[in-house]
This record gives C-alpha cells, structure tokens and sequence, in this order.
C-alpha cells in the first residue's frame, strides 16, 4: 500500500518505540514530579515525616464505621496474640491468617477500590495502594514480627528446658551406673 512504511501511515507517528514501549510511564512520572513540585513550591506539601502523619490523619474520616471496625480488629488481635503468646498452635494459626491477610492485600485494595462507594464516602484506595498498606497490613505486619520474636523466646525456653532434662537425665544414669559398679565391688557375705 502507497503511503504505509513498516505498517505506520505516513505522516502518522508510531506509538511505541523500538522497544515496543509506548513512553507512558515516563510521561506520567513526569508529570506526577510536576505536580508534587508545584505542590511544594506553594507550600502545600508536607515537608517531613511529621507533616505526612499529620496529613494522612487529616485525610481520613475516622468516623466511618468500616475504619473503626478495622482498628477494634486491630486491637482485638493484638490483645488475642499477647494473652495467648504461651499457646503455640493459637499464635501458628494467628500467624498464618495475618500472613494470608497481608499476601492478599493487593488483592483486597483492588476489590475495595472498584467498590468503595457500596462501604465508604470517600475512596481511600488508590493503585499504590497506601492506604491498605498502612490501615491494613503495616499493623499486620508489626504483629507478625511480634510473634516472630515471641517464637524466638519460646524456641531459647524450650532449647534451656531440654538441657536440663539431658543434663539430669545424665546424672540418673550416672548415678545407677555408679550404684551397680559399687555393688559388683563390695564381696558377698556371708553368714
């Protein structure tokens, strides 16, 4: 056909380029540091750690009943973890459902955002995925490195118990050993 070259029409510029990469990703990482740089030219932005927190509490309606369900989760796990830190299959089972709760995050920030409007007023939930990671797994996580060190403490309890028990177990055998050498050793007498 007259006017095409290598499947582009003339005149027409191709979309993707030798890589068959469109350049979107530049364009929209372009344009995000624009933004955030205008933003804090005008003193909009936050500035450090502090003012992020600060932002991110002001941002969110606390008085939406499915926030506050999710923190009294929170809470009531934590409370659960620490009173039965001594109960080894409770804090396994624990540990798993944290650990598949934070594995579907991504999963579960996905569903949340193409439905906020059916629990939430506002959408909280973008594609990065911030809020779930701090509302929802960063407190997972934490309980999850809790309980890590909780396994630890018991593995270093267990591992003082059974050298004990081998060590007085060794004396016992000592001892009967040292009991029937004496026995062998004394002469029958008799009467």
């Amino acid at each position: 056909m007259e006017g095409f070259q290598d499947g582009i029409p003339e005149g027409a510029t191709p979309i993707f380029d030798e890589n068959d990469t469109s350049g979107m990703g530049d364009v929209l990482n372009t344009l995000h540091e624009q933004v955030y740089q205008m933003a804090k030219d005008s003193g909009n932005a936050p500035k450090n750690f502090r003012e992020d927190v600060e932002a991110f509490v002001a941002a969110v309606d606390w008085s939406e009943k499915w926030i506050q369900a999710l923190l009294i989760t929170h809470v009531l796990l934590w409370i659960v973890t620490i009173i039965t830190r001594k109960n080894f299959t409770w804090q396994c089972c624990t540990f798993f459902f944290v650990c598949i709760v934070v594995w579907s995050a991504e999963t579960l920030n996905t569903l949340a955002h193409n439905n906020w409007t059916t629990f939430s007023k506002q959408d909280y939930f973008d594609t990065h995925g911030f809020f779930t990671s701090v509302m929802l797994a960063g407190p997972m996580l934490l309980l999850s490195m809790y309980q890590m060190v909780n396994f630890l403490i018991t593995a270093s309890y267990l591992l003082v118990d059974v050298k004990r028990e081998e060590l007085k177990r060794s004396k016992q055998v000592k001892g009967s050993e040292s009991e029937s050498t004496e026995s062998k050793s004394e002469p029958a007498t008799s009467s």
